[in-house]
């Protein structure tokens, strides 16, 4: 008897015709797979490179670094003095200031320093000279205003002594919007504005700390504070009008020195060095009581 082959031999090739298939979408599968992965790692690497640029524009770009107006009552370094809780020392007046100009060392100072310009002792039966270097962004510099802030309002109050705020951009980042920057900044349109309600705006954005956490408040939140002390500095700080005076400020302190914030000097002494094993108030203490 004869045997049909037909059908088996249609079956096989269909078997095969499938298995190509099948193995020509694998293929294709894989293709895709491949293509997705290469794409994947070439566009997180155009993030990274996106983030490091947007980083260093923000952060060292050319606005900051391009010459601009600094409040009238910051002195040649840049710092805001207080005689009072609300009285500010007269500054080096209107000028502006070309932070590019300041040359900084290329290795950081990684010690802390012994001296620093205009921070040495004025002379006998003048106030204590306090100095301080600090970001609004550094957690150690809101734990120093915490736990020193009281004591320091009350050495002002009584005369006792004289307080200067160099308020430093170390700090800025991509991830909290350059806000030791825009803080700095705000700090200098409330000197500018409003000279009275500079002490409690900064105190205000210190005890902040704990709420943002090092991320920052936005320009909404900064104008805010500022209109809770009396001073409206909404387009001051959209403008970023004092942005060149932070960085010439900035720039001062690392070309000086100046490692890390806080940095605490009193009549031209460094806290760290000075009293390493001391708290601040006792160690500030004593040269007030003298």
């Amino acid at each position: 008897m004869a045997r049909n082959t037909s059908g088996s031999h249609t079956s096989a090739t269909d078997a095969r015709a499938r298995a190509r298939q099948i193995q020509e979408e694998q293929r294709r599968k894989d293709s895709r797979r491949r293509t997705g992965v290469i794409w994947g790692s070439v566009l997180a690497v155009v993030l990274v490179i996106g983030l490091v640029v947007a980083f260093v524009l923000n952060r060292n770009g050319d606005d900051a670094a391009a010459a601009g107006p600094i409040p009238a009552v910051a002195n040649e370094q840049g710092g805001i003095e207080l005689t009072s809780a609300t009285d500010l020392a007269e500054g080096a007046g209107e000028r502006e200031v070309d932070p590019s100009k300041i040359e900084v060392p290329k290795q950081a100072a990684s010690s802390q320093p012994e001296t620093l310009p205009n921070t040495e002792a004025r002379g006998d039966g003048e106030p204590t000279r306090i100095v301080l270097y600090e970001d609004f962004n550094c957690v150690h510099c809101a734990d120093f205003e915490s736990t020193n802030g009281d004591q320091i309002e009350q050495w002002l109050e009584q005369g006792e002594v004289t307080v200067e705020y160099r308020m430093v951009d170390y700090l800025s980042a991509p991830n909290n919007q350059n806000y030791s920057a825009r803080a700095a900044n705000a700090a200098y349109c409330v000197a500018d504005q409003k000279p009275e309600a500079y002490n409690g705006f900064v105190s205000a954005l210190f005890a902040a700390y704990d709420e943002h956490q090092g991320k920052g408040l936005d320009n909404a939140a900064l104008t805010q504070l500022a209109q809770e002390h009396g001073a409206d500095i909404a387009s001051c700080v959209e403008d970023g009008t004092f942005r060149s005076a932070v960085e010439y400020t900035t720039r001062q302190a690392r070309a000086a020195g100046v490692a890390g914030t806080p940095t605490v000097f009193v009549d031209g002494k460094n806290w760290a060095l000075d009293g390493e094993d001391k708290t601040f108030i006792d160690w500030a203490g004593a040269k007030i009581a003298g």
